[in-house]
């Protein structure tokens, strides 16, 4: 079994016993093994991540910059509470949430404190919820953030 497998095995499990505080812990090393972002020891490397995942237009230097989901891991969670709730939850369907729902970009710290005073810090647009799109990057430019790719 593989450091990435193992990761998600945490995660399911945690999931399946409702152990809902539990999974954030997991999310990160996940999202690292799952895109290589991995020290020499094979640990999650929060600023390999900082350096290879896209950038805002206003972030100038990595150390006056903040690592942030695009999706809030609060709303992670409860995508995968209502598959869990329904009865619905299986390792493919946790996969695809991971996979579709589970990215960071760099940003400003002033670019954080705007999410912070929009109410979006750990919450998506209202909108959001009933799309069917999804779209990643909605609570950015709710508050004007353009990113780049690394």
């Amino acid at each position: 079994m593989t450091d990435l497998e193992l990761e998600f095995e945490h995660i399911y499990i945690e999931a399946r016993a409702e152990r809902w505080p539990l999974i954030e812990r997991f999310l990160f090393s996940y999202f690292c093994m799952r895109e290589g972002y991995l020290s020499k020891q094979g640990k999650p490397d929060w600023e390999l991540a900082r350096s290879n995942t896209i950038h805002s237009k206003s972030v100038t230097h990595l150390k006056c910059s903040e690592l942030e989901p695009l999706v809030p891991l609060t709303v992670i969670i409860g995508e995968i509470k209502r598959y869990q709730r329904d009865g619905r939850l299986t390792p493919s369907v946790l996969q695809r949430i991971l996979n579709s729902l589970l990215h960071y970009a760099v940003i400003s710290k002033d670019e954080k404190s705007a999410l912070r005073k929009a109410g979006l810090l750990n919450t998506m647009p209202a909108d959001w919820y009933q799309s069917d799109a999804k779209d990643l990057y909605s609570r950015f430019l709710k508050v004007g953030i353009q990113l780049l790719p690394s």
